[in-house]
């Protein structure tokens, strides 16, 4: 009599497409962790690019730094989008108000400001009592002491 205990090759194969080995599931969960790892650097993304657009309009000068500041703040919807976009640009503006509004640039630092024409002896002259006080006294002197 044959031993009924040996299983016979074909259901020996059967078994082993049935469950996975070890390395197909540490596979299967390595391609499920890179997936969902990728579907947070897509939302990411999009929400970089929508804040940054919206900071750009606000009139932020460095709209990619502004959300780097506050990316930890991000709240998203079910759809993935940013839900607080408004409450956080209202919130940079508080907190970094020199990053927003517009910048002459310049390189002279006070060049083309209006300053008033120097002081001289003929201006003096010309000058009622009440206009002469309100002036600055040393700059008084250093006109009148002038040769």
């Amino acid at each position: 009599m044959e031993d009924q205990t040996k299983q016979s090759p074909a259901s020996e194969a059967d078994t082993d497409e049935r469950s996975p080995t070890p390395a197909a599931e540490d596979t299967g969960r390595d391609l499920l962790a890179e997936n969902a790892a990728l579907r947070e650097q897509i939302r990411l993304s999009e929400a970089r690019e929508r804040m940054t657009a919206e900071l750009a309009a606000a009139g932020a000068r460095s709209p990619g730094l502004l959300f780097d500041s506050a990316k930890t703040r991000l709240q998203f919807a079910d759809d993935g989008r940013i839900a607080n976009v408004a409450a956080l640009v209202e919130l940079l503006k508080t907190e970094y108000p020199e990053q927003f509004g517009t910048r002459s640039p310049s390189i002279d630092g006070g060049a083309g400001r209006s300053t008033p024409p120097p002081l001289t002896k003929a201006a003096l002259a010309k000058m009622t009592p009440a206009e002469i006080a309100k002036l600055d006294w040393a700059v008084v002197r250093r006109v009148l002491s002038e040769k």
